[in-house]
C-alpha cells in the first residue's frame, strides 16, 4: 500500500510566508512610531496620558483647509494630532505637531501638566485647546489659525511662561463653565505677534453676574498688532487682572503648582 506523503513542504511555506508578513508589519510600525517625520496622507491622532518626548519628531497632516475656520468640522478627540488627556504630573517635551480641521494639539482632564517646547500651527479651530486641566506651558509656540483663536482654555488653573502665540485671529480666551471656586490664568513673558483682534478675552459661561475668571500678568509684549487689535476685546471682559508678584513669579519659574495655587487663591480672597 502506498500512503500519500504529507504536505509538510506546503505547510512550511506557508508558516515561512505568515512569519515574513507579520516581520513587515512590526517593522513598518516601528518606523512609523520612530520616525522623526510623520506626514502626508498619514492620519496622525496621537492620544498620550504619561510623560512623553517628542524632541526631534515632527507630525504633520495634508488636509485641506486646515488652519482655515470654514473648514472646521469633526470631533476633536479623533481630529486633532495630539490628545493629551487624564494625565498626572506628566511632562510633555517637544515635537512639532501641525494641521488638523479641529484643534492641533486638545489637552482635558490634567492635573500639574507641564508642557514644554513644543510647535503647533494651523488648527481650524485653535492651536492649541485645554479644559479642566491645572498644566504650565512654556518655552512654546501656537500659531497660524488666522480666523480663530491660537489658545482657547476652559477652567482650570493655567500657566503660560515664555510662549510665542502669533499670527491668529485671537490671542487667548478662556472660559469657565463649571462651578469651581475660580477659573485662573498666569501669562508671564509671552509675545503675541501679528494678532489681528484680540490678546486676551474671559468669559465665565457659568455665572457671568459673578465673573470668578481672573487673569494674572506680567511683562508680556505685543508686536506686528492688527489694524483691529485690542488687548483685552472689544467688551473689555477681562474684568480681574493683577500683576505677578515677585513671589508668584519664583514659583512658576520653579514649576511649583502647590505654590501658585496657593498664592493665587490667597490674590482671590484678599479682593473679595
Amino acid at each position: 500500500m502506498i500512503y500519500p506523503k504529507p504536505c509538510f513542504s506546503t505547510s512550511l511555506k506557508f508558516g515561512v510566508k505568515f512569519t515574513q508578513m507579520i516581520r513587515l508589519v512590526l517593522i513598518f510600525t516601528t518606523l512609523l512610531l520612530n520616525s522623526s517625520i510623520v506626514y502626508g496622507n498619514t492620519k496622525v491622532n496621537l492620544t498620550i496620558k504619561e510623560s512623553t518626548d517628542f524632541t526631534g519628531k515632527e507630525f504633520k497632516r495634508t488636509e485641506k483647509g486646515c488652519g482655515l475656520n470654514k473648514y472646521q468640522k469633526g470631533n476633536r478627540d479623533d481630529e486633532s494630532v495630539l490628545n493629551i488627556f487624564y494625565s498626572k504630573n506628566s511632562t510633555i517635551k517637544g515635537g512639532v505637531f501641525e494641521c488638523s480641521l479641529q484643534n492641533v494639539i486638545y489637552a482635558k482632564w490634567n492635573k500639574n501638566l507641564i508642557i514644554s517646547s513644543v510647535n503647533a500651527s494651523k488648527g481650524s479651530d485653535n492651536a492649541f485647546e485645554i479644559r479642566n486641566s491645572n498644566a504650565i506651558i512654556k518655552d512654546s509656540k501656537f500659531s497660524f489659525s488666522p480666523q480663530n483663536k491660537c489658545v482657547e482654555g476652559e477652567n482650570g488653573l493655567l500657566v503660560f511662561y515664555n510662549n510665542i502665540l502669533e499670527n491668529c485671529k485671537l490671542g487667548f480666551d478662556i472660559e469657565k463653565t463649571d462651578s469651581a471656586e475660580f477659573t485662573a490664568v498666569i501669562f508671564l513673558k509671552n509675545e503675541f505677534i501679528s494678532i489681528e483682534h484680540d490678546a486676551f478675552n474671559c468669559h465665565d459661561r457659568y455665572d457671568k453676574k459673578a465673573n470668578k475668571v481672573y487673569l494674572f500678568l506680567k511683562d508680556n509684549k505685543f508686536t506686528k498688532k492688527g489694524k483691529d487689535f485690542r488687548k483685552f476685546g472689544k467688551y473689555s471682559n477681562c474684568k480681574k487682572k493683577f500683576e505677578i508678584s515677585s513671589e508668584l513669579e519664583r514659583a512658576v519659574l520653579n514649576s511649583d503648582f502647590k505654590k501658585i495655587e496657593i498664592l493665587v487663591k490667597e490674590t482671590i480672597k484678599n479682593i473679595l
